[in-house]
C-alpha cells in the first residue's frame, strides 16, 4: 500500500458541536447519495522528508509554564525519529485496526486507498451477514479516511432503528463534512439541482395527464358531436376514444399531448386548474435554461482546464509523477491562476519537493492575497526549510486574515514548543483548542510512537471554489445523464416552440368550440351534455337516460325518486372507481375533488423515491463512486417513504370525500324536506 506524508489536511469553518443541526440537516443528508474517489492505481511517492514533528504542548488553561524558559531558534536536543518498527505497512489486508495504529504510528493524515478498500470489505461483509465485521470495517475506513463521507451515510443507515444515537452523530458528521468540504456541496447542490426540477416536473405532467384523464368525457363528447355530422352515432362513439389516444402514440411524447387537451378544457377549468396547467407550460418553456445552469456546476467535472486544474481532486491524493507534471505545465501556462499555483504547491509538497512548493505557493498568495489557506501552507513549507521566523510571521498573518484558522494557532503552538517557548506555546493551543477542539483533539492522537505531532496544512474553504466557479466564463455544453436526456422533453428550443404552440392551439380550439356548442351537465346525474342532446323541462337540461326515468314514472314526486336513486347508483359507482385509482396512484383522489398542489407534490416524491428504489445513478458526481448494494439509502427508509406518501393520499381523499357526502346529505335532507311540503300542499291544490 501507499505511504503519504506527514502533514494533516483541515478545512477552514468552525466545527459542528451538536446533535441538533444533524436532526434539522437528515432529510437533505439522506436524500443525497454521496459520490467518492475511485481507488488509485498511481504509483507511491517517495517518502517525504518533513519537518521533524515537535513534542505536543499541555492544552489545558492552568498549566504553568516553566520558571525559566530559555529562547533559542532552534532545540537544544534533536527529537528522536519514530521507531522503525513502524516504517513498513501491515501486511495483513483483514484487520483494519493494524492499519489504523500504523496511520496513527507514522502521523499520516489520511490513507484514502485504503480507507475505500476497507469500505468496500465492511459493505461485502454486510451482504454475507457478519454483522459484527462489517460494522468494524466501515469504522475503521472513518479512521483511515476522516474526509470519506460515504461510510458515515452507510452507518447511520445501518444503525437508524437500532442506535438512533450513534446514526444522528454520523449524520451531524456528514452535515459538518457538507459545510466544509466543496465536492460535495457541488455533489449535492447540483444532484437536488437536478433531481429535484426532473421530479418537479413529473409531478406537474402526471398531474396534467390524470386531470385530462378525468375530464375525458368532455373531450370525448365533443368529438363525438362532430364525428356525428358525418359518421352514425353509435360508430361516432367508438372512434372518438381511439382519435384521443392517437396523440399519445404518435411519438409526440406525453407533455405536448397534454397540453393541448389541457388547452381545449380551458374554458371548463376552474382557477386551480389553470394555475397547474399554466405552471406545466412554464417549466415546458424553461426546459432548455437547465442545462445552462448545469454547464456551470459542470465546470467541477473538468480536471483538465481552468478553473480548478485538478484540484478538486487533490487534496487527499498521493504523490504522482505524472500528474506533478500536468501541475507544472498548468502553473506554467496560467502564471496568474490561482488555483495552478496552488494545486502545484499543494502536490509539491506531498512529494516533498518544498523549494518548488515555496514557490508555487508565493504565486497563489500573489492572486489571492492574503489567503488564510496559502499563508498556512507557505508557513508549513518554510519551517520545514528551517526558517522557522518567517513560519511564525506567516501564521500570524494567516490569523489575521482569518481569525477562526485553528490550524495557523496549532502550527505556531509546534514550532514555538520547538523553540522552549512553552507560554507563548500554550496560549496558542488554547486559541486553536477555543476554535476547533475536534481538530486539536485529533492532531493531539496523532502524536506517535515518539510523541510528536505534526503541522496541519489547510485546505481552500468552499468559498474560494465557488467565487471561481462564478466568475469563469460560461462553458460549453456538457452531456450530463439526466433521466430526461434522449425524449422529446430535453431537445431543447424545439420542444419549447412545440409546447407552446400546443397549448395555443388548445385553448384557441377550446374557446372556438365552447361558443360554438358549450357543454353541460346534468342536472341530476352529471353527465356531459350539450344544446344538441340535452332533454330540457323549462330551466332544467337533463341527459337521454335521466329523461327517460323521468318521463317513464307515473307522478312527479316517483320520477323524482327514482331520479335521486339513479344519481345515488351512478356516483357509488364512480366513487368506487375513483377509491380504486386512489389506492394505486397518489394524489389520483384530490385532484378528482379539483385539489392540486399537494397532489402534484405527491406525485414528484414518488417519482423520486421510484428513482432511489431502482437504483438508478446521480446524474452529478465530482468525484468517482464507489457504489455497492447496502451503501445508499436504506430500502427500509425507502419504503417508509412510499407508504407515508400512499397514507397522505388516501387520508386526504377519504377526508374529502366525507365532507362532500355529509353536503350531499345536506341537499338530500333539504330535498326531501321539499318533497314532503309538496305532498301534503296537493290535496288543497287539486279542490
Amino acid at each position: 500500500m501507499r505511504r503519504m506524508n506527514r502533514a494533516g489536511t483541515t478545512q477552514d469553518g468552525t466545527p459542528g458541536r451538536g446533535i441538533a443541526r444533524a436532526v434539522a440537516c437528515v432529510v437533505v443528508a439522506m436524500a443525497f447519495c454521496l459520490a467518492v474517489p475511485a481507488l488509485s492505481q498511481e504509483s507511491p511517492p517517495p517518502d517525504p522528508e518533513p519537518l521533524e514533528p515537535v513534542a505536543a504542548p499541555v492544552a489545558e488553561a492552568d498549566s504553568p509554564a516553566p520558571a525559566e524558559a530559555p529562547k533559542a531558534s532552534a532545540p537544544a536536543v534533536t527529537p528522536p525519529a519514530p521507531p522503525r518498527k513502524s516504517a513498513a505497512a501491515p501486511e495483513d489486508l483483514r484487520d483494519v485496526q493494524d492499519w489504523v495504529q500504523w496511520k496513527n504510528a507514522r502521523q499520516i493524515a489520511a490513507l484514502p486507498a485504503e480507507s475505500r478498500l476497507f469500505y468496500r470489505r465492511g459493505l461485502l461483509a454486510q451482504q454475507s451477514g457478519q454483522r459484527a465485521e462489517a460494522l468494524a470495517d466501515v469504522r475503521g475506513a472513518i479512521e483511515l479516511d476522516p474526509s470519506f463521507v460515504q461510510p458515515h451515510l452507510t452507518m447511520a443507515g445501518w444503525l437508524l432503528f437500532s442506535d438512533p444515537a450513534q446514526a444522528l452523530v454520523h449524520l451531524a458528521a456528514v452535515v459538518e463534512h457538507t459545510r466544509r468540504d466543496f465536492n460535495v456541496q457541488v455533489d449535492l447542490i447540483a444532484n437536488l439541482f437536478v433531481m429535484g426540477l426532473e421530479a418537479l416536473f413529473a409531478g406537474l405532467l402526471f398531474a396534467g395527464f390524470i386531470l385530462v384523464f378525468l375530464h375525458r368525457d368532455e373531450l370525448q363528447h365533443v368529438l363525438e358531436e362532430q364525428l356525428r355530422q358525418w359518421i352514425s352515432p353509435f360508430t361516432a362513439r367508438w372512434w372518438a376514444p381511439v382519435i384521443l389516444v392517437v396523440p399519445f402514440l404518435a411519438g409526440l411524447g406525453l407533455t405536448l399531448p397534454v397540453l393541448l387537451f389541457l388547452g381545449l378544457l380551458w374554458p371548463r377549468f376552474r382557477m386551480r386548474e389553470r394555475v397547474l396547467t399554466v405552471m406545466l407550460a412554464l417549466a415546458s418553456v424553461m426546459s432548455p435554461f437547465l442545462p445552462l445552469v448545469l454547464d456551470r456546476l459542470a465546470l467541477a467535472l473538468r480536471n483538465d482546464s481552468a478553473p480548478f486544474h485538478e484540484a478538486p481532486a487533490l487534496q487527499h491524493a498521493p504523490w504522482d509523477a505524472a500528474r506533478q507534471a500536468r501541475l507544472e505545465q498548468a502553473a506554467e501556462a496560467n502564471p496568474h491562476d490561482g488555483f495552478a499555483a496552488f494545486s502545484l504547491g499543494w502536490h509539491s509538497r506531498r512529494g516533498s519537493r518544498f523549494e518548488q512548493a515555496e514557490r508555487a505557493y508565493e504565486a497563489a498568495l500573489k492572486a489571492w492575497p492574503e489567503h488564510s489557506a496559502v499563508l498556512t501552507d507557505l508557513g508549513n513549507v518554510a519551517a520545514m526549510r528551517g526558517d522557522a521566523d518567517r513560519a511564525l510571521e506567516l501564521y500570524r498573518r494567516a490569523t489575521k486574515s482569518d481569525p477562526q484558522n485553528a490550524a495557523a494557532h496549532f502550527n505556531a503552538a509546534q514550532l514555538l514548543t520547538r523553540r522552549f517557548e512553552y507560554t507563548a506555546a500554550n496560549d496558542e493551543l488554547r486559541l486553536a483548542s477555543s476554535i476547533d477542539f475536534e481538530l486539536v483533539k485529533r492532531y493531539q492522537a496523532r502524536a506517535g510512537e515518539s510523541g510528536l505531532l505534526p503541522l496541519v496544512d489547510v485546505w481552500p474553504g468552499p468559498r474560494t471554489f465557488w467565487t471561481a466557479l462564478r466568475d469563469t466564463p460560461q462553458p460549453a455544453r456538457q452531456p450530463l445523464p439526466l433521466v430526461l436526456r434522449g425524449h422529446l422533453e430535453a431537445s431543447g428550443w424545439l420542444f419549447t416552440i412545440g409546447a407552446v404552440l400546443a397549448l395555443g392551439a388548445g385553448i384557441w380550439l377550446g374557446r372556438w368550440q365552447e361558443r360554438r356548442l358549450p357543454l353541460r351537465r346534468c342536472t341530476n346525474c352529471d353527465v356531459v351534455v350539450c344544446r344538441r342532446c340535452a332533454k330540457r323541462r323549462r330551466e332544467v337540461a337533463m341527459c337521454e337516460a335521466c329523461e327517460h326515468i323521468r318521463g317513464g314514472a307515473e307522478t312527479l314526486e316517483f320520477s323524482r325518486v327514482l331520479l335521486l336513486q339513479h344519481r345515488a347508483r351512478r356516483r357509488t359507482r364512480l366513487r368506487a372507481l375513483a377509491t380504486g385509482f386512489a389506492t394505486l396512484i397518489p394524489g389520483f383522489g384530490l385532484l378528482a375533488h379539483r385539489r392540486m398542489f399537494s397532489p402534484v407534490l405527491m406525485l414528484a416524491a414518488t417519482w423520486w423515491l421510484g428513482q432511489l428504489a431502482l437504483g438508478l445513478p446521480l446524474p452529478f458526481s465530482v468525484t468517482a463512486r464507489l457504489a455497492l448494494p447496502g451503501s445508499g439509502i436504506p430500502g427500509l427508509l425507502v419504503a417508509g417513504g412510499f407508504v407515508f406518501i400512499y397514507v397522505w393520499s388516501l387520508f386526504g381523499y377519504l377526508v374529502v370525500t366525507s365532507r362532500e357526502r355529509e353536503r350531499d346529505a345536506a341537499l338530500g335532507a333539504v330535498a326531501i324536506g321539499r318533497l314532503t311540503q309538496s305532498t301534503r300542499r296537493q290535496p288543497s291544490l287539486a279542490a
